[in-house]
């Protein structure tokens, strides 16, 4: 019989227990990948969420809404003011952004025009803001131009300028005569921005694509003096069209949404809820070349040097439906 040399066991060593440290990094990566993948799905349903799922007149206010308007737009008058905290004040610009799936349009409405202001006559429409806020103009545009507009964003000066600095500063194509005014602008808002410890900067280039900081772009929004106030409102919609540009090109920057995530909160005034802000963000972010167009359009009004007097409202309020929903609104 032949048999197997015997050999000696080896003896095993003690078992290696996983350290509590590893066990924990090992629960917070689980941890934070079902965290990131509970974020993508709740972005994801938010905006597969139709634009009219949150058009709830709020409470207690008569805006004086059309029926009938088509269902695949929001409507959402932005609006621009001295400072946030005084309700005496007239607005210095509105902004009305369109935001619908692949569609994103920007209407300003001259502040100048004089229209029919509810409980207070006919008027300039930055006197409703005076007035009566947000929930006035909203419903001085709605009654006179058939619009629905229920949602409103405010912006002073100072927010302006915050936002545009936690976005790493802005990109906007500028000629030399708007960037001695740029200059001009900054310099004469210093007595506001010093004591918040900012720093006037001259600019020094101009042409395609200038980056332009907080206070700059500000500069570069209240240009007036060397065209009109027509193309003041022009540069108003470039801005925006340029901040969104910003947002799209940086949007997998994480710091960007962290400054942002600071800055939003004190910098605007809104009646919108946060699900509805992030739903319509996305909308916007995604969708493709930003319309534009101006209202009371060419045509339609005079302008006697310190107003503009409309004859005919009907042309606008065709103008906006036409712009913004298309052939879809001649169907209604």
């Amino acid at each position: 019989m032949f048999y197997e040399p015997y050999q000696k066991k080896k003896r095993r060593g003690p078992r290696r227990r996983v350290g509590c440290g590893a066990w924990l990094l090992g629960a917070l990566a689980r941890l934070l990948a079902a965290a990131l993948a509970l974020v993508i799905v709740a972005a994801a349903v938010l905006y597969a969420a139709p634009p009219a799922l949150f058009a709830v007149e709020p409470e207690g206010n008569d805006l004086a809404l059309t029926d009938g308007l088509p269902a695949g737009m929001a409507n959402v008058l932005l609006l621009g003011v001295d400072y946030l905290r005084d309700s005496a004040q007239r607005s210095d610009s509105m902004i009305i952004a369109s935001v619908g799936y692949g569609k994103l349009r920007l209407t300003s409405v001259m502040r100048d025009a004089v229209l029919d202001i509810p409980s207070h006559g006919a008027g300039k429409l930055n006197a409703a803001y005076a007035y009566g806020g947000a929930a006035l103009t909203m419903k001085t545009l709605n009654a006179n131009l058939g619009l629905n507009l229920m949602r409103y964003a405010t912006v002073d000066f100072v927010s302006l300028v915050r936002i545009v600095d936690a976005m790493g500063g802005v990109e906007v194509d500028i000629t030399e005569a708007e960037m001695r005014e740029i200059n001009r602008n900054v310099w004469s808002a210093r007595r506001i921005f010093r004591p918040l410890g900012y720093t006037a900067t001259e600019l020094k280039t101009f042409g395609e694509r200038t980056r332009l900081n907080g206070l700059q772009a500000l500069g570069y929004a209240r240009i007036r003096k060397i065209d009109s106030d027509y193309t003041r409102t022009q540069r108003q919609r470039k801005l925006l069209n340029a901040l969104v540009r910003r947002l799209r090109d940086n949007a997998w920057n994480p710091m960007m949404w962290v400054e942002l995530a600071r800055t939003l909160p004190d910098a605007v005034d809104t009646n919108m809820s946060l699900p509805e802000l992030i739903s319509l963000a996305e909308k916007a972010l995604v969708a493709g070349d930003v319309g534009q167009q101006r209202l009371p359009v060419d045509g339609s009004f005079t302008d006697n040097g310190s107003s503009l007097k409309i004859h005919d409202m009907g042309a606008n309020a065709r103008a906006f439906r036409e712009f913004v929903y298309g052939a879809e609104s001649e169907r209604r």
